[in-house]
């Protein structure tokens, strides 16, 4: 060391056991003289094959009431079957056993934020260029604010809706999906008002909508007017059907593209979990809140082989 100098530090990308352990205890007995010691406790999810060999599964910790997902991975020929979710479903079990006030974790573009505001998740922060050219997103969920479970369906061994499309102006949907709209909208926005290319919701055997989707199109383009399902029939995949079917209406009228607008407490991450983009924002649009324009460009299909 040098004589009169008594502190110095040196760059290393390979610190010893001993050495890391030091600089983390240096913090970690700062947080404690805060008021916060350390109380991280581990928890994983291990994804095992029918020999007991770990091929993926979920990593993370518990400390100062949150869960932290550091990694979480399913196998290429796994995916699309279920196991993600299990996998979330059993750490936020556990998050909730411990008596969890939320949970948090981070994902890139090129990974899974669409897969998270499924599970509820929502982005908090970002950070642009993270890698260079991509954005990493700080997601989190809330586990102190429980969703109420939705009603069973009167008849559980029936089909719980079909779908059936319609072009009518006066299509008994549309009051539907305005009052259910507007049921959502009042407390945060007042009444709003509606207009047709339709997707209707209706209970097996049953004439009255329960809810659907209205668009119309013009200049090329689809606009989505309404959209509106209740609570008992969300979160099933019920939503991303009929978006995907006024989608195929778009490309089959060779639309150049969707277009949108949603309120901040409706459903923008739904959205773009679907791949449209936010393309403007009004704020104070009612007052307090913020109105998102978002679309979705849908590309020329090229013809095949043998088309002309």
């Amino acid at each position: 060391m040098t004589p009169g100098v008594t502190h110095w530090f040196d760059l290393t990308s390979q610190p010893s056991a001993e050495e890391e352990k030091a600089a983390r205890d240096a913090l970690w007995a700062a947080n404690t003289a805060a008021g916060f010691p350390r109380d991280r406790q581990g928890l994983s999810v291990l994804l095992r094959d029918g020999e007991g060999t770990v091929v993926g599964g979920l990593v993370g910790a518990t400390g100062w009431g949150w869960l932290y997902i550091e990694n979480l991975a399913v196998p290429p020929e796994l995916r699309g079957a279920g196991w993600g979710r299990r996998l979330m479903a059993a750490a936020e079990d556990e998050a909730r056993r411990r008596g969890c006030t939320g949970m948090r974790l981070d994902t890139y573009t090129f990974q899974a934020r669409g897969f998270y505001e499924r599970l509820g998740f929502t982005v908090v922060g970002q950070i642009e260029d993270c890698p260079p050219g991509q954005t990493r997103f700080t997601m989190t969920k809330r586990l102190d604010r429980p969703e109420p479970a939705p009603e069973p369906w009167p008849d559980a061994a029936a089909p719980r809706v079909t779908i059936t499309q319609t072009t009518a102006q006066a299509d008994p949907v549309i009051p539907v999906l305005v009052a259910g709209l507007t049921a959502h909208a009042m407390p945060h926005a007042g009444r709003s008002n509606p207009e047709s290319f339709n997707l209707v919701v209706r209970a097996p055997d049953e004439a009255v909508p329960v809810g659907g989707l209205n668009g119309s199109f013009f200049y090329g383009w689809m606009y989505i007017n309404l959209f509106h399902l209740p609570e008992a029939l969300r979160g099933q995949g019920l939503g991303r059907a009929l978006m995907a079917r006024a989608e195929a209406a778009a490309r089959a009228r060779g639309c150049t593209g969707i277009w949108l607008d949603t309120f901040s407490f409706q459903a923008r991450p739904f959205y773009e979990s679907l791949g449209y983009r936010l393309f403007a924002t009004l704020q104070d649009c009612p007052p307090g809140h913020a109105r998102h324009y978002l679309m979705k460009r849908l590309p020329m299909r090229l013809p095949s082989d043998g088309e002309a």
